[in-house]
């Protein structure tokens, strides 16, 4: 099936963004932060002045008469596990959509996690699981990605962000990454789920906003639901009223990944997304 032009430069724009950034910065970033799942042995020889001593192989050294030091490997595997939101809210965006920018995002960790010879994987998610892409490497792999998160839509009418944590949990069994893009726009309480695969995987949210979003008038009332105290609340239109209910949507987002003890990064759609990004990665370094 042939893309749209729409699509297809997208596709081309976040493939150079993100292989120029990664480059330049998070091939190094991302390894410093995300560690293997342990060290082993490489190899075993003569002990020469500086070495740390810490490495000296004791037996090796009394079977052989003189001082010999192990030198180690970071078994580096890991697989990433990105979770996207793509529901119709995404669509949304001035500057760009929310649903572009998180094609950026997902491209850039990929690469990232590619360049350090790591797995990645992808789930889409709306109301319902989407598509699932195993984890994989290479450039093909990586085109794939890009290319899901801008196509896969979801048509329903809410987005079940505790499935996708549930689903993860379930499917992904060795400790890895786990980083769920979305707007978070939900009317669930997903803060269980979070704590559940933050205690088995390293969890980062990527969250996707747009300035406009705010100044936006509401022409119908709708229901919305407290993210952490699961109090359902009837919201009307007005500009006070909205102001006063994204007040209290953004700090229970903050406040729900804090307590799940898992990371947040907020992507603005007018800025570039390795920059919140990188800053992530230096203060988490």
């Amino acid at each position: 099936m042939k893309l749209p032009d729409y699509i297809q430069e997208a596709i081309k724009r976040i493939q150079i963004i993100s292989r120029k950034k990664v480059s330049e910065i998070f091939g190094g970033e991302y390894r410093s932060v995300f560690k293997g799942k342990g060290i082993e042995v490489e190899e075993v020889r003569e002990y020469e002045p500086g070495d740390d001593i810490r490495a000296i192989d004791w037996k090796t050294s009394a079977r052989k008469g003189t001082l010999y030091v192990k030198k180690f490997r970071e078994e580096r595997e890991l697989s990433l596990y990105l979770l996207v939101d793509t529901s119709s809210s995404l669509d949304f965006g001035v500057y760009m959509r929310k649903r572009e920018k998180a094609a950026e995002a997902a491209a850039l960790l990929s690469l990232a996690a590619l360049v350090n010879n790591d797995k990645v994987g992808l789930l889409t998610f709306g109301e319902k699981e989407g598509k699932f892409v195993p984890p994989r490497k290479g450039r093909g792999h990586f085109l794939r990605i890009i290319r899901e998160v801008l196509v896969e839509k979801d048509e329903g009418t809410s987005t079940d962000i505790a499935n996708a944590l549930t689903w993860v949990y379930r499917v992904a069994k060795k400790r890895g990454i786990v980083v769920v893009i979305s707007d978070f726009y939900t009317d669930r309480n997903f803060l269980n789920e979070l704590k559940l695969v933050a205690k088995k995987h390293d969890l980062i949210g990527v969250w996707i906003r747009d300035k406009a979003e705010r100044k936006l008038h509401l022409i119908s009332p709708f229901f919305g639901e407290d993210l952490e105290s699961g109090k359902a609340s009837h919201l009307w239109p007005g500009a006070a009223l909205l102001e006063e209910y994204f007040s209290r949507y953004e700090a229970g987002i903050r406040n729900i990944f804090k307590r799940a003890g898992a990371g947040l990064i907020e992507v603005y759609t007018d800025q570039p997304a390795y920059i919140p990004i990188e800053e992530y990665f230096r203060r988490r370094r």
